[in-house]
């Protein structure tokens, strides 16, 4: 396993980088509110359908914006922690900066 760290490193290396390029969208409400986000869990865009944009919607809308960015990010770290484990033939590295 020693022997191979250089390249492991190199693999997440690479690997960090692409999952910046990488997008995420979810959607809630019916598609009323959507989220993009990369696989550092940055938000890259938010689309809100305009009925949501009244006054009387504002609680709600805040509601389905926390909801839909958690969701966002809950689904990039699946998807990270499925890449990882693919590329370490099954180990387990919770604590490697910048990926969870």
């Amino acid at each position: 396993m020693v022997n191979n760290m250089g390249a492991l490193i190199e693999k997440i290396q690479k690997m960090q980088q692409e999952l910046k390029n990488m997008t995420i969208e979810i959607s809630e409400g019916g598609g009323a509110l959507k989220i993009v986000i990369n696989g550092h869990q940055e938000v890259q865009a938010v689309k809100i359908e305009p009925s949501l944009l009244h006054p009387d919607q504002a609680g709600a809308l805040e509601s389905l914006v926390v909801k839909t960015v958690n969701k966002a990010i809950v689904e990039s770290k699946t998807i990270i922690k499925s890449e990882v484990s693919k590329m370490t033939g099954g180990m387990n590295f919770p604590n490697i900066p910048g990926m969870f």
